[in-house]
């Protein structure tokens, strides 16, 4: 027994007053010899132990009725039968990530591990404060609640296509539990542990609190999963050309599987294809050409216990070679690049006049008219000042300043293109942002917490993309790289609006927005209001989202679920 208010217990004093009076109150009379009350007396020897069980009654009455003021006041309370604790905030991590849709026997391993959250709450009492992470779904907000309120959003949660990070749950966790003032603090983690949600390079700190996971059994299955779909080598197709589909399957974590899995490609909901792959292997599937449009499809393998990785899907619009002009010296790799894709027929070289996209060298060309610009600036940091200029007059809002850091590092972003990924920077200047640029800018890539790249609107409605590097092997590691001809490709056709091959994105990731658009339509059918200077959240559903202007398609992105979440073995508990 405990209670809330320690001091009330000095009002406990008072159970002696009646005690008192029981014991020591005397009548004081006068003693007389009369018949009747000698027959009073006798009588009342005769019924001596009736009047005293009345009076001992009375004053256990008495007594009760102030231990029970005093204990209400006291704010006494009787811990449950299931053992007591003190007032304690928990934060309940719940891995809804797609490895959680794995199903065991007759068991989806989502609802086991809600049962065991509901266990923790069954013996929590009112004075618990809770907060639920769904790691599979980060960006929704984890609000302290109480015991009910943390049932209900259990309750709600569902599978999602996205992967988890378990470590950064942890870390979110920590900084929930800082912001409490209760003396108590627990992180229940409810997952199946799997080896690829924790990340070993970052190990998170739970700064002395409480982890109780939950171990589990360790079910020895076989998943047969698609790990990566890819449309035309990484290219996406031109209107009229025949292409190809290679799809990969997961590699077996059993010796000597070699068990084939039936797949089927389907291409604007028509079979066009079909194969069998053993795990760890690759395919590829001819398709037919096609005319200007958007194409969707998707790579299908018969489903198993975990059936939100057997389907992989792409997009990409089909198109004619866009006009490019290159204007001034942009270096040799670009130059050759372009030359490339020229003989593939995957660009048209024309003058800056009649090109769809213009790729300036240090701004020049700006003056004359284009549809749209790549501005890359010269590595000679005299010849800034004129880049400058030229900014200036064409209405883009960004200068560019020497940088006195010394020193690289990787792009990074939330948006970041794919033939960016895994770029290395040496030398850049800083972007920094200069007036009131017609319509918000966006960030593409960072470098050290600084805009790399950037796109926006200049003050005559033209859209462009500002570097903040020179193309070339000393500024940064994206010239000597496989990743150079796809990034020229991606800023001739998807960058300026012609193509949409964007099939890189994975669940739970960032979407950037187009410019123009009004609403996307998640691949549940569900719709919502955006505009153009804002990123989609929230995509831990897996397929197509469809970017519309009005009631016109600007772009569809295909999202597929991260292959780390196929890999089913769970840390090793030394790990933990």
């Amino acid at each position: 027994m405990g209670t809330l208010t320690p001091l009330f217990l000095v009002a406990a004093v008072s159970v002696g007053i009646p005690i008192y009076l029981h014991l020591f109150q005397r009548h004081q009379a006068r003693r007389l010899s009369f018949p009747a009350l000698r027959y009073l007396e006798r009588t009342e020897r005769e019924h001596a132990r009736q009047i005293r069980l009345r009076q001992l009654l009375l004053l256990l009455f008495r007594v009760l009725a102030l231990l029970l003021l005093t204990g209400a006041g006291a704010r006494l309370f009787i811990p449950s039968l299931n053992g007591s604790h003190a007032p304690t905030a928990t934060v309940i991590v719940l891995d809804n990530s797609l490895s959680s849709g794995l199903v065991v026997g007759e068991i989806r391993l989502l609802d086991e591990l809600k049962a065991i959250a509901f266990r923790t709450l069954d013996v929590a009492s009112d004075e618990d404060r809770f907060w639920v992470i769904r790691a599979g779904e980060p960006w929704l907000p984890a609000i302290p609640g109480s015991m009910d309120a943390a049932r209900r959003v259990i309750e709600q949660s569902e599978v999602s296509e996205a992967g988890s990070d378990l470590s950064s749950a942890i870390e979110r966790a920590v900084r929930l539990l800082e912001t409490s003032n209760m003396e108590h603090h627990e992180i229940h983690l409810l997952s199946d542990l799997q080896n690829t949600a924790f990340s070993m390079s970052r190990p998170a700190v739970a700064q002395g609190i409480p982890v109780v996971t939950w171990t589990g059994h360790k079910p020895q299955v076989t998943n047969r999963a698609l790990t990566s779909v890819v449309v035309g080598g990484g290219l996406p197709p031109l209107e009229g050309q025949p292409a190809s589909v290679t799809i990969e399957s997961l590699e077996s974590t059993f010796e000597g599987d070699t068990m084939h899995v039936p797949i089927r490609l389907v291409l604007n909901e028509r079979i066009r294809g079909a194969a069998s792959l053993p795990p760890g292997a690759q395919t590829t599937i001819s398709i037919p050409s096609s005319g200007t449009g958007w194409v969707t499809g998707y790579a299908d393998a018969d489903p198993d216990d975990l059936r939100a990785d057997d389907r992989r899907f792409f997009a990409y619009q089909s198109r004619l070679a866009p006009k490019v002009a290159a204007v001034g010296d942009v270096g040799v790799f670009v130059t050759e690049a372009l030359a490339v894709l020229g003989e593939a027929e995957r660009v048209e070289q024309v003058t800056a006049a009649e090109a769809d996209v213009v790729i300036s060298a240090n701004g020049i060309g700006l003056d004359q008219a284009y549809r749209s610009a790549v501005i890359v600036p010269a590595a000679d940091l005299t010849l800034i000042p004129g880049l400058n200029r030229r900014l200036a007059n064409s209405g883009i809002p960004w200068r560019l300043e020497p940088r006195e850091e010394t020193g690289g590092t990787s792009l990074k972003g939330q948006t970041l293109p794919d033939p960016l990924r895994g770029v290395q920077a040496s030398s850049w200047f800083n972007l920094t942002i200069s007036g009131d640029p017609p319509a918000p800018p966006r960030v593409i890539a960072e470098v050290s917490s600084r805009p790399w790249a950037v796109e926006g609107i200049d003050s005559f409605g033209r859209p462009y993309m500002l570097l903040a590097s020179s193309l070339d092997e000393k500024a940064t590691s994206l010239p000597v790289s496989t990743g150079m001809l796809r990034f020229v490709d991606w800023i001739t056709s998807e960058w300026a609006g012609s193509s949409g091959l964007l099939n890189a994105y994975l669940t739970g990731s960032t979407v950037p927005v187009p410019s123009a658009a009004t609403h996307v339509r998640f691949p549940s059918g569900r719709e919502v209001e955006i505009d153009g200077t804002r990123t989609v959240r929230g995509t831990g559903e897996a397929g197509f989202y469809t970017f519309f202007r009005q009631d016109s398609i600007l772009s569809i992105l295909a999202l597929n679920p991260p292959s780390s979440e196929s890999f089913l073995d769970p840390i090793e508990a030394s790990d933990l």
